[in-house]
């Protein structure tokens, strides 16, 4: 088998039915970034994230939905509204032919769905089954209502980011959430986790699985230092302006820059970075005295006066040069320094461009193409990526998967007088 071949199918030939609401949507993206074809079952309205801005259309338009376009690329959309009893022999027989089914949404309506996919899964044990719910299938938080931001507050996540304490250890901020979608695309990757190990078990032994994920349980797991340091030493961690959330307050690592921007510094406070940050500054002529006799003397008499110091010459460093000048001269010296970038800038990084990480995707209605994160195989020498086409229209391959399934076109008409699809 060719390198390209072994880069490109991961997943080639495994077929996943994603249904529910979009709380799953980006891990069926990863899935079809591994090489499997997903099929998205949307109902004639179609999914949530159709609805979602930005548009590429002045009017908002469901099939214009850069939310919705960004999440489902190269997938196929069946309509098909499960929740019509009219629907449910042609679920079943789309079922019939999957792999692997990922459904999301309230408990209450998988909860139901599930019933049926026990009964399928009798009939085929190589099913496997995914659900994502926000607490799961059972227990007492079952049918409370989240979104992903009460998700990140209660699951812990909120209290580990923000800004730095005033000297005393009280806040006058609040809490920050990360990035919106945090809390599902943290469930989404435990999904694919287990989806693929899933898979892997099937292979070995034939069985499938039902997998009950829940939303809260990923990212309660996901506060880094939070909770193992309570469970181990019963301390509290504080949250602190960019940089990792700890038992006591670290030195800042963002620095102010000479073109207003900002360098993220990380310091181990080491002769190393001393010695870098002072080379830095005699190359560009910006004065300081960390080869001085005075301050190696005040760096063994008062390390933590010495420390404060060398702070204060990185910020004259940094008032003195560009966030880019910075980051490369530091990089080039061994400093794990980086430029705060905003992330559109990373569309022309030339190492992103060599490295294929965004690849262009037509829009018909924009006649032109639009640059998209994507997840790039690679040994080296080869790269691909699984995206062949962009997002599918709503319904755009109803008739073409229904057919594979074993539905006549007479079924498939009856299904659309029963407003089924």
């Amino acid at each position: 088998m060719s390198t390209e071949a072994i880069l490109s199918s991961a997943l080639e030939g495994i077929t996943v039915l994603e249904v529910g609401d979009s709380r799953a949507e980006f891990a069926g993206l990863l899935l079809r970034s591994l090489g499997a074809d997903v099929i998205l079952v949307e109902d004639r309205h179609g999914s949530h994230s159709r609805h979602v801005g930005p548009f590429t259309t002045p009017e908002p338009h469901p099939e214009h939905s850069l939310c919705f376009s960004r999440y489902n690329l190269g997938k196929k959309s069946v309509a098909l509204d499960i929740g019509n009893p009219a629907a449910r022999e042609a679920f079943a027989r789309l079922a019939r032919k999957a792999d692997v089914i990922l459904d999301s949404g309230e408990a209450l309506d998988v909860v139901s769905r599930a019933e049926l996919y026990r009964e399928w899964r009798k009939a085929n044990p190589r099913l496997i089954v995914c659900t994502v719910t926000p607490f799961g299938l059972d227990g007492p938080y079952r049918d409370f209502l989240m979104t992903d931001l009460t998700h990140l507050a209660l699951g812990g996540v909120m209290m580990s980011c923000g800004y730095d304490s005033q000297p005393d250890g009280t806040y006058d901020t609040p809490p920050i959430a990360p990035a919106m979608w945090q809390a599902y695309h943290i469930a989404c990757e435990h999904a694919v986790v287990a989806l693929t190990a899933a898979l892997n078990f099937r292979e070995m032994t034939g069985e499938g699985d039902f997998i009950d994920l829940s939303i809260h349980e990923a990212v309660s797991t996901c506060t880094e230092v939070a909770m193992p340091t309570w469970i181990y030493s019963k301390a509290l961690i504080y949250r602190q302006t960019g940089r990792h959330a700890a038992e006591s307050r670290s030195r800042p690592w963002l620095r102010r820059t000479k073109d207003g921007r900002y360098i993220k510094a990380f310091m181990f406070w080491g002769g190393k970075e001393r010695r870098v940050v002072a080379e830095i500054m005699s190359e560009a002529g910006i004065e300081h005295d960390l080869n001085s006799d005075a301050y190696k003397e005040l760096a063994e008499k008062s390390p933590s006066k010495a420390g404060a110091h060398f702070s204060a010459m990185i910020d004259r460093l940094c008032e003195n040069m560009t966030a880019e000048e910075i980051f490369h001269k530091a990089q080039a010296k061994g400093l794990l320094w980086a430029s705060v970038r905003y992330p559109e800038e990373n569309i022309e990084d030339p190492h992103f461009k060599a490295r294929g990480t965004f690849q262009a995707i037509e829009h018909p209605e924009l006649g032109r193409s639009l640059q998209y994160p994507v997840s790039v195989g690679t040994d080296g020498h080869t790269r691909v990526t699984a995206f062949d086409r962009g997002a599918p229209r709503l319904g755009e391959h109803t008739k073409e998967v229904l057919g594979a399934a074993g539905l006549s076109s007479a079924e498939i008409e009856a299904l659309a007088v029963a407003k089924a699809i």
